[in-house]
């Protein structure tokens, strides 16, 4: 019996248990959880995610939304989850996920994006993915139930594209999905989906504003003294803060 019939009898990891996210982006073969998955408490994650990455082609940093002067908007001919992703049909089943381009431009110098694998069954507001940052990792929850059928792989070299251009080359995946299932699931159209969000951005524009008198923070082109600007809010109010402020409103 040669090793691959043996682990294809034998599995590494039993079916339908839960992986860890570092085994999803292919980092570790396999790896127990004694925290419950908790991520935010997890040494080893916290070491991962400051480890230096591997050099590429990627974009220079790309600012929060604190330095950009015009707003991200939705676009028409998508429908929208509660939880900050969008929607688009590619056909009668198949469909397009990705991020909303509020949260997109919240979230700051993403450093990896772990995709689900191609056959995966996901499942409605469940975690499906999630963008890893210097501050802690932000969990993906899906909109609809379906098998992912395709991943935007150009994302393993490009994850600041899911901020710049997150209704066109930053999309996430593609899921298979019953016209019964899309039907009946619990989305917005563009109206529905702009009044929800900008509470979510109210909400979270007043965490980052109370944080920042805490410290006395001062933004501005110039600071008095010449010293350098702040070129973000993540930046000025620490990243695990940011994380943890931006993970309370859209999670």
């Amino acid at each position: 019996m040669d090793s691959s019939t043996s682990q294809s009898k034998h599995p590494l990891v039993p079916p339908n248990e839960q992986k860890c996210v570092w085994m999803t982006a292919g980092i570790l073969s396999y790896q127990l959880c004694e925290r419950k998955f908790d991520c935010d408490h997890c040494p080893l994650d916290s070491a991962l995610r400051t480890f230096p990455q591997r050099p590429s082609s990627m974009k220079p940093t790309v600012p929060s939304r604190a330095k950009s002067a015009e707003k991200p908007k939705l676009m028409p001919g998508y429908l929208y989850s509660r939880k900050h992703c969008w929607i688009r049909s590619q056909s009668e089943t198949v469909v397009r996920i990705g991020v909303e381009p509020m949260l997109a431009a919240f979230i700051a110098a993403p450093k990896t994006v772990v995709l689900p694998s191609l056959g995966e069954r996901v499942q409605a507001n469940k975690v499906c993915a999630w963008i890893v940052t210097e501050g802690g990792t932000m969990p993906v929850t899906s909109p609809l139930d379906g098998e992912v059928t395709n991943v935007n792989v150009h994302l393993m070299d490009q994850p600041h594209d899911l901020c710049s251009e997150s209704m066109d080359h930053g999309w996430l995946f593609e899921l298979t999905t019953g016209e019964e299932v899309f039907n009946r699931s619990n989305l917005f159209q563009i109206t529905e989906a702009e009044r929800a969000y900008q509470d979510d951005e109210r909400r979270f524009q007043a965490l980052v504003s109370a944080e920042l008198r805490k410290h006395h923070a001062i933004a501005g082109a110039t600071l008095p003294d010449g010293g350098q600007v702040v070129q973000n809010t993540a930046a000025m109010v620490g990243p695990e803060k940011y994380y943890q402020m931006l993970r309370e409103v859209f999670s």
